[in-house]
């Protein structure tokens, strides 16, 4: 690479493309770019969501990374450092590192029950449809085991969007929604708890608040709590636990997450670690990470003496929950110098182009055309 600078690039999720795509953008020639992922491909999470409800496939959701300007190597990075980085034996040396691997679902610390689907991603969305929306009568259970997790009203958006098909398709499903925390989704404040628990108990499903799962006295069949609560159930979905990817491990912090400064710098160093595995205290969106990312990579090029950094970007997520009658609402939550801003819009089948605007933007990021996927509404 001829460029004056290297800058390595770990993960294809919302926030290493964001990383990659400032970094070549900004860096005027004068920084080689490389992103590191295994598989090289980029899935957006958020369809987690249509798979489980039945209206797209996990491949809708998924593009081969093919950044222009960007070198991408398919591999599996085992430990960062601030001068580069390691594959198995090998070494990419770099002058800053922007680690983006997102955090890794621990689906073995979940008991292998048959009536139980344990995953947080759209390929474990197929199975999880097949069980919850092929059932006549009976409990479905969605539930969260452990905090933090990715896309904090995923899990309840998904319970009343499989409350709504089964009251379409005149079944006798119940649906019950339990999570660990005393307030749903009070990491995000504003209206944002009043209204998914209220789109809950719309959609006649049952909210189990603060509901922590005590996995070693549960069973198929029925999940109990430490507190020693009972949820009976016919098929569930379980959000497992999530943990740090391997090539975090050593880092500051505790649990899942990696303590960081300004711009997600590791100890003040041309380390950096965004999106869902920086302990910011903001919740695990999308949108958080490649705002976050943006700002680590400005940070990366003033250090480099490459570029000054602008002030970092407001940052914005929004999520969306389903409803009956295929309408959806929107959860929008931004984050300034003076706190939280949460906007609510919906439901409307009016939204759909907008959520499908964020699949395609998200896909071409990665370098694909363009997403065949419609607006399901």
């Amino acid at each position: 690479m001829s460029s004056d600078r290297h800058v390595v690039v770990v993960g294809a999720g919302p926030g290493g493309l964001a990383a990659a795509a400032r970094l070549r953008d900004r860096g005027g020639g004068r920084v080689a770019v490389t992103l590191i992922a295994p598989g090289l491909r980029a899935t957006f999470l958020g369809g987690t969501l249509d798979v489980a409800l039945g209206d797209q496939e996990p491949t809708a959701f998924s593009a081969p990374v093919d950044m222009a300007g960007v070198r991408c190597i398919d591999a599996a990075v085992s430990a960062v450092a601030p001068d580069g980085v390691a594959l198995g034996d090998d070494r990419i040396a770099a002058d800053a590192v922007i680690a983006a691997p997102g955090l890794v679902v621990d689906a073995n610390s979940m008991p292998s029950w048959s009536r139980v689907v344990a995953a947080w991603d759209p390929y474990g969305a197929r199975r999880l449809r097949e069980r919850a929306l092929g059932l006549r009568a009976g409990r479905v259970l969605v539930a969260i085991t452990a905090v933090p997790y990715r896309c904090p009203p995923a899990p309840l958006a998904l319970a009343v969007g499989l409350a709504g098909r089964h009251l379409e398709a005149r079944h006798a499903v119940r649906v019950t929604v339990a999570t660990p925390e005393a307030v749903p989704l009070a990491g995000v404040g504003g209206e944002a708890p009043a209204f998914v628990s209220d789109a809950c108990a719309a959609a006649g499903v049952t909210l189990e608040r603060g509901f922590v799962p005590d996995l070693q006295a549960s069973a198929d069949g029925v999940l109990r709590a430490t507190d020693g609560r009972e949820i009976p159930y016919d098929g569930a979905f379980l959000v497992p636990a999530h943990r740090r990817a391997a090539c975090l491990e050593g880092l500051p912090g505790t649990g899942p997450l990696v303590a960081v400064g300004e711009r997600g710098s590791v100890d003040g160093s041309p380390l950096y670690v965004v999106g869902d595995a920086a302990g910011t205290g903001l919740p695990r969106a999308a949108g958080f990470a490649s705002g976050a990312a943006v700002a680590a990579a400005d940070g990366a090029l003033e250090s480099l003496g490459i570029a000054p950094a602008p002030p970092p970007p407001a940052l914005e997520a929004s999520c969306f929950m389903f409803h009956h009658g295929r309408a959806i609402s929107r959860i929008g939550v931004r984050y300034t110098g003076d706190g939280p801003s949460v906007r609510i819009d919906g439901p409307s089948r009016d939204l759909w182009p907008a959520r499908t605007g964020e699949l395609r933007r998200f896909l071409e990021a990665a370098g694909a055309p363009g997403s065949g996927v419609t607006a399901a509404g």
